[in-house]
């Protein structure tokens, strides 16, 4: 499975998220790829801090340009799952992976003004539905506060009402110090020393709803 994490806002969690499912995957026992699609390199720059610590090891690579989606169908040949994190713009990157995903995932955090960019990733998901028809879009809420959790809920299910394209996950990330902790670290939540089990359960629960029992 080819799973893009990405969207057209920034500082969401996106490299979070998709260097977490990686983790999360290897542990399931799968072989997995971690692609760095971002300009930035911060999956990369993750996974150079992890390389040397005594965790499971997740095969990376950095793609850039408009050919991403052939690169992709490659190495899909070689792993049985793929993560991508696409960064947070509407890039090359981002629009080629599409033409080669199972699932694009986009994490937002509650509020309107994360809401907004919802149309645009409509109208770019519409273009890769021409290519690629069994393309799934979802949204994670990520970043939710700890008390709103369920009125984040109703609020997105309200907007997302109107945008049939998009499935609202039921599981979400909360703002927890531990998802910045351990990523300056190069770790997963579940890798700390001092594990926070409520991030632990979110992560897990993300995982299990985009995968099931794969």
């Amino acid at each position: 499975m080819i799973v893009i994490v990405g969207g057209e806002k920034g500082g969401v969690g996106k490299t979070t998220i998709a260097t977490h499912l990686a983790v999360a995957r290897k542990t399931a026992g799968r072989s997995v790829l971690l692609v760095d699609a971002d300009p930035q390199g911060t999956a990369t720059t993750w996974m150079d801090m992890r390389k040397d610590k005594p965790v499971p090891q997740v095969p990376i690579i950095s793609l850039r340009g408009p050919k991403v989606h052939t690169d992709l169908r490659e190495q899909a040949k070689h792993y049985e799952d793929i993560v991508v994190d696409a960064g947070g713009a509407d890039s090359h990157e981002f629009r080629s992976a599409l033409l080669a995903a199972d699932i694009v995932l986009l994490p937002l955090r509650p509020g309107s003004f994360d809401f907004w960019t919802l149309q645009k990733m409509a109208d770019v998901i519409g273009m890769a539905d021409t290519y690629n028809e069994n393309l799934k879009a979802m949204i994670v809420l990520s970043q939710v506060p700890p008390t709103a959790k369920d009125r984040a809920k109703k609020e997105a299910a309200a907007v997302l009402a109107d945008m049939p394209r998009f499935t609202l996950m039921n599981a979400m990330t909360v703002f927890r110090a531990a998802f910045n902790n351990c990523s300056g670290e190069g770790l997963a939540v579940s890798e700390m020393s001092s594990r926070d089990p409520k991030a632990c359960t979110e992560i897990s629960f993300v995982h299990q709803e985009l995968f099931g029992g794969r």
